[in-house]
């Protein structure tokens, strides 16, 4: 197999100033390079006060190169105009420094239409290159505050058009897809789903004599619902059950004061923003994860607890039917809290029933990083095989 020069035009991708922005962005990047030589180039505006003025870096790996580009903005409505100019030239800086470097790509690959999109249109018309289309972004539904049809007509007019012309439109699950086929425009599509680092997260027998419970998340993200999960705990420890949980993520100081408030903070252990090996640690010493959204795309933290064997209780919304099963976990209708401590108290019960061992070489056989770059592989070579 040749290996292809692939450049990777990102919307959302990790950076100084925001370490886990589309982080699983990232992790798909490191599944590419598996086979071809993946360029990411990501440019992003800031008001930030640890930004001076425009800072790039470049990371540059045997077959993976980072390139971001930070750069100073203002607030105001003139400062966005200026923003947007300000972006397409680095945009464009970048591409330039690339190409003089290493020559044309044989493919570029967008991750969230908009906005990096648009320099891949300006790429296939300027230089006739192809480009292919990851979507991550979960608006294109009625549940979420920001969602597609809530968007402003140039944003839609745009999202339209790079989807439309991409020679290969990709998304991470199947309900994000038809979302967008129903939204935004009829498109063929290839489910690529989110991958998971199977060198942190692995099967590893339980070793605690009590009954843990783990959430992880962005617990300051609303749709969350950390509050409901803490009411039902609150609910299923009021039925006589003994367990902990462990909560894991930024927001961990808001929702220990309400745990405290509701006389519930003895059971629970907050860890705060932490790092992925350690994430990994506290899911292979748990014997559950929950997740009690209001709506979701497909939670990168399923694939992760599931590669440790771990069963889900989750709602029964968005991607996540697509990765829960009987053999895995239950779902629970949004909101219903009672519901959520009778799964609890179910999931202690019948706990026997789930193969851990089983249900991590499943996740394994599907979230590795060699999996999903087979998958761009044979995207990739259709795409290339079908230039005019």
């Amino acid at each position: 197999m040749k290996r292809k020069k692939i450049l990777w035009l990102c919307s959302w991708y990790p950076n100084r100033l925001e370490p886990f922005n589309g982080d699983f962005i990232q992790r798909h990047a490191r599944a590419a390079s598996l086979f071809h030589d993946i360029y990411v180039i990501h440019v992003s505006g800031h008001e930030s006060s640890l930004l001076s003025d425009t800072e790039t870096a470049i990371h540059q790996g045997d077959s993976l190169t980072e390139h971001t580009v930070l750069y100073k903005r203002g607030s105001s409505s003139f400062a966005t105009m200026i923003s947007h100019y300000r972006w397409m030239f680095h945009c464009r800086q970048a591409i330039r420094k690339y190409i003089a470097a290493n020559g044309k790509p044989d493919l570029v690959h967008v991750h969230v239409p908009v906005k990096a999109g648009v320099m891949a249109l300006w790429m296939k018309r300027k230089y006739g290159i192809p480009y292919v289309l990851t979507e991550h972004w979960g608006i294109y539904n009625t549940v979420a505050d920001d969602n597609f049809s809530l968007r402003s007509s140039i944003f839609k007019k745009y999202t339209r058009r790079i989807i439309e012309g991409a020679s290969a439109f990709i998304s991470v699950s199947k309900y994000l897809a038809e979302g967008v086929n129903s939204m935004v425009i009829k498109k063929d599509y290839e489910i690529v789903p989110n991958v998971v680092d199977t060198t942190l997260f692995s099967y590893t027998p339980v070793s605690s004599d009590k009954f843990r419970f783990i959430h992880v998340s962005n617990m300051l993200v609303a749709l969350k619902n950390v509050e409901g999960i803490l009411n039902a705990f609150k609910l299923f420890l009021e039925k006589g059950n003994t367990a902990e949980l462990v909560m894991a993520g930024a927001g961990s100081e808001k929702f220990s004061d309400y745990a405290a408030s509701i006389g519930i903070s003895s059971a629970i252990l907050f860890r705060g923003e932490i790092t992925y090996a350690a994430v990994a640690k506290e899911m292979q010493q748990s014997n559950c994860l929950l997740l009690f959204s209001n709506i979701e795309n497909s939670p990168c933290v399923i694939g992760e607890a599931q590669c440790c064997g771990l069963p889900i209780i989750a709602t029964n919304v968005g991607g996540i039917p697509e990765l829960v099963s009987e053999e895995n976990g239950v779902l629970v209708q949004p909101k219903e809290e009672a519901s959520l401590a009778s799964a609890m108290e179910q999931m202690m019960t019948a706990y026997e029933k789930y193969n851990r061992k089983k249900i991590a070489e499943h996740a394994q056989g599907k979230f590795s990083y060699l999996v999903a770059g087979n998958m761009f592989d044979t995207i990739y070579t259709a795409v290339s095989a079908g230039k005019d």
